[in-house]
Parts: C-alpha cells; structure tokens; sequence
C-alpha cells in the first residue's frame, strides 16, 4: 500500500480497522464523494478539539491520505463535526478538478 514497514497482513489488518471504524461517519467520510472507499481514525481533545485522518481510495486514482484538525476557542465549547465534512468537501473538489494521480 504505502510502505514495507508493516508485513502484507499487517497492512490487510490495519486497513480492514480503519475501514470498519464508524466514529468518522459525519467527519471526513461525510464528505468523500459517493462509492470511494475509506478508513479513519478520529480523535478529539479539550477545546473540543477535533481531528481525523483517513485513507481515501477514489475509484480512478492512487489512495489519499487526508488529515483534518479544528480547534475551539473556548473549553467549553462544543464538537464541529460538520466543519469537518465540509472542509473535506472543498479538497474533494480539488482532487475531482485535477488530473489522475497528480
């Protein structure tokens, strides 16, 4: 996939818990276009700090590999989840606008 350091199983089994993790349903995954697979790992913070990695693998090109944070002003604050999925979907665009594998 990306590298050797991990054996062929290894990377079958990382890929297969990314993809089967459902805490980034309404972050990036909200925003990758219809029939691209993906595998996420999320994570949150104080300030409600909000962060989410994926693997993207878009039907007609190479895999992505895509990171958002947000951060809040205030400690009590609440999630943005949907500033997530909207960032994700200006970067979709980009990539949807580009050439193959550029």
């Amino acid at each position: 996939m990306f590298s050797t350091k991990l054996s062929h199983e290894k990377q079958t089994m990382l890929v297969d818990w990314l993809k089967r993790n459902t805490t980034g349903d309404n972050l990036i995954r909200a925003g990758v276009p219809t029939g691209w697979e993906v595998g996420d790992k999320t994570g949150g913070g104080g300030y409600r700090t909000r962060n989410d990695i994926e693997i993207i693998w878009p039907s007609n090109r190479e895999p992505i590999v895509l990171a958002i944070l947000s951060s809040r002003d205030k400690q009590d604050a609440t999630y943005n989840d949907q500033l997530i999925a909207q960032a994700t979907k200006v970067v979709m665009n980009v990539f949807n606008s580009t050439p193959n594998n550029k």
